[in-house]
């Protein structure tokens, strides 16, 4: 492992000379990647991942069934402490649980994920938020098969983060960590990225087209973030799912597809609204300022970004809709769109509203835009940071998971080398260049606040749309500001976490 680090090293170095010459030269180890941290592989970082990484939006405080199913693991293994904390602490224990993989693509609990000798796994990770806010992982199942009695489950040996030991030779803990990477990896770039993201806007985007006349005002304000969204999506169909994710992860081309489509069913529309999102998941956004929650930067910007966008939102339509619910009401194009985004033969996306109130279609438009914008950008553009080194979260494993603890217990380095790809290049080569090529920067010109400032000046623009679009630069120009903020607040000064800040956040799908 250590000469794996000292390679991204070298190549990182190179590519940085190479950049001074010739700046035209800047390939994927020319940005930075977690594996420059020397504590990359830490509990500290792992556990700061969940809540500024790729993938911060499904951290869940832990219901009593997984609290009631890892105390009895701590209890067989005698490990009291864990069963104290579980007790005692039982509103700070998070969970990360992917225990729903297996029936997602039809499979048994007995049966293993593996597709040409690529292994998936269906983890589930606990967490505890300490009172200082660091969320320090507890327990680790590698691969739930429908019951603890049925599973592997491994106890951190530290109960806490301030505990020293050990942690860069604690293989067997560090398998199960990379297991939750490669969890994860599924869930973020397959529902989270894919579905979340692009799949759901382009049911907005065909229906828009379909019932919203051009001049209609949610088209309006709509349109401007649909740039390059169905191009790219019709590119996803063709060529990233088919003959590239899949071929990176252990489920085949049917599996695949099929986690897609539950994915997708499960979309929670209204469930989906920042504020309720995050409430559901034992972060309320009235507390997200205390000092608990202050490494969830992710929670905090997104809230507020939320916030600042629904507010445009009521700016545009509080002047367009006068008669308030009832012009809403009377508005046959809304109820069209609205039955077009659900329609079997049309959307089928069963949870979106029936809009009836200003407010409702005002939450709505902000759900539009939030997944086009600060949504996406938030899932997308770290992928080169934490992706590209690929120990840090490989998209499969090469190697059977182990069938009993003591067989977890018993790996070295050299058993979870040899779960990387070390001896399939294509497959380390796909792990590492994917999501540097999902991830390119930004162009300025293509920002929510270059959107804002473009729009508030612009005399094409429709008046109420511009008077608005005034009043939310001023409001992302501030926000700027916040974003620095909530980064500085971090206990993890090594990797700021700036990407929602608006002059980087991209106005619409954009890779």
């Amino acid at each position: 492992m250590r000469s794996i680090e000292a390679h991204n090293f070298r190549l990182h170095t190179e590519a940085r000379l190479r950049a001074k010459t010739d700046p035209n030269a800047r390939d994927m180890y020319f940005s930075k990647n977690v594996g420059l941290r020397r504590d990359w592989y830490t509990d500290t970082v792992f556990g700061q991942q969940q809540f500024t990484g790729t993938n911060p939006t499904i951290i869940t405080l832990a219901s009593s069934r997984w609290r009631d199913e890892f105390m009895s693991v701590s209890q067989a293994q005698g490990r009291t402490d864990v069963t104290k904390l579980l007790t005692e602490s039982s509103g700070n224990i998070y969970v990360q649980d992917y225990s729903d993989y297996r029936p997602s693509v039809g499979l048994s609990p007995e049966d293993e994920i593996v597709c040409q000798g690529r292994y998936g796994c269906s983890t589930v990770a606990l967490f505890h938020l300490e009172p200082e806010g660091q969320l320090h992982p507890l327990a680790i199942v590698p691969d739930y098969k429908g019951s603890m009695g049925e599973s592997v489950a491994i106890l951190n040996r530290r109960i806490a983060s301030d505990v020293k030991g050990n942690k860069y030779e604690d293989w067997p803990w560090r398998y199960a960590k990379m297991c939750v990477q490669v969890s994860d990896w599924l869930r973020h770039e397959v529902a989270i990225h894919l579905v979340n993201t692009h799949l759901v806007e382009e049911v907005i985007i065909v229906a828009a087209y379909r019932c919203l006349g051009p001049n209609h005002i949610i088209f309006r304000l709509l349109e401007p973030h649909w740039s390059t969204t169905l191009s790219l999506n019709k590119s996803a169909r063709e060529t990233l799912v088919p003959k590239i994710i899949v071929r990176m992860i252990g489920l085949n081309a049917t599996q695949a597809f099929a986690f897609v489509k539950a994915a997708y069913e499960r979309f929670d529309w209204k469930g989906l609204y920042v504020p309720n999102d995050l409430r559901s998941r034992g972060f309320p956004v009235e507390s997200l300022n205390e000092p608990k929650y202050h490494n969830y930067a992710y929670a905090r910007n997104i809230s507020q970004m939320w916030n600042i966008i629904r507010k445009f939102v009521a700016r545009v339509l509080e002047s367009e809709y006068v008669g308030g619910d009832r012009e809403v009401l009377s508005d046959v194009s809304i109820v069209d769109f609205c039955d077009e985004v659900r329609a079997r033969n049309g959307g089928e996306l069963t949870s979106f509203p029936e809009i009836k109130t200003l407010d409702e279609l005002i939450d709505c438009v902000t759900m539009c835009i939030h997944i086009a914008a600060p949504q996406h950008t938030a899932v997308n553009y770290l992928q080169q940071y934490y992706q590209t080194f690929v120990p840090n979260k490989p998209s499969a494993l090469h190697t059977p998971l182990p069938k009993s603890l003591l067989d977890l217990r018993s790996f070295t380095e050299e058993d979870v080398l040899a779960a990387l790809p070390l001896k399939q290049p294509r497959d380390w080569l796909l792990m590492a260049q994917v999501p540097y090529l999902l991830s390119f920067e930004v162009p300025e010109d293509s920002t929510i606040l270059h959107y804002a400032e473009t729009t508030s000046s612009s005399r094409s623009t429709l008046d109420i749309i511009r008077t608005a679009a005034g009043a939310l630069k001023a409001d992302l120009e501030t926000f700027i500001h916040t974003v620095e903020q909530h980064s500085d607040d971090l206990d993890d000064q090594e990797t700021p976490y700036l990407v929602l800040d608006p002059s980087k956040t991209a106005i619409s799908i954009l890779m």
